[in-house]
């Protein structure tokens, strides 16, 4: 059973996609940056983990962010699994493949207001999720419907 789920909210992104589709909308170079600057000490809690996963939307600003955190955590990118409930913004399938995972934590890179609703579905927390911004879920005693925060870092400032 998932021990933990991050949720990771995408960095700040170009308002245009140079395909002109939302899916094709690229960090900016001063978003990148400010999540390289942040996502070190953001993610050292997560650096010992023994077994994780990330799971990441198709959007090209989560797979940008989603390298940073990468490189951030010493994880390979090319290990990234493509979860288009991430893009959706699909709850209950979301919720069905956490599910269907096995132990560790699940590091999950989307969007807003997937993100923030999640983590107020699951812990019943309100908290802002910026740009950048990272929270960590702990589920205890099987139940991935009820969990707690465990930990929250606002994103960075641009």
């Amino acid at each position: 059973m998932v021990e933990r789920l991050v949720l990771v909210r995408h960095g700040d992104a170009e308002l245009f996609g140079p395909e002109g589709t939302d899916e094709s909308r690229r960090l900016t170079k001063k978003g990148k940056k400010a999540l390289k600057k942040a996502f070190p000490s953001t993610f050292a809690p997560l650096r010992d983990e023994g077994d994780l996963s990330m799971w990441v939307s198709p959007a090209v600003r989560a797979l940008e962010t989603a390298e940073v955190a990468a490189d951030a955590l010493g994880f390979d990118a090319r290990d990234f699994d493509l979860h288009v409930s991430l893009y959706e913004q699909d709850d209950d399938e979301f919720l069905a493949e956490l599910s269907a995972e096995g132990d560790g934590c699940v590091v999950a890179v989307g969007h807003i207001p997937f993100m923030h609703r999640m983590l107020w579905s699951l812990t019943g927390e309100d908290v802002p999720f910026s740009k950048g911004s990272v929270a960590c879920v702990r589920f205890e005693e099987g139940d991935l419907t009820r969990g707690t925060l465990e930990w929250f870092v606002e994103g960075p400032d641009d």
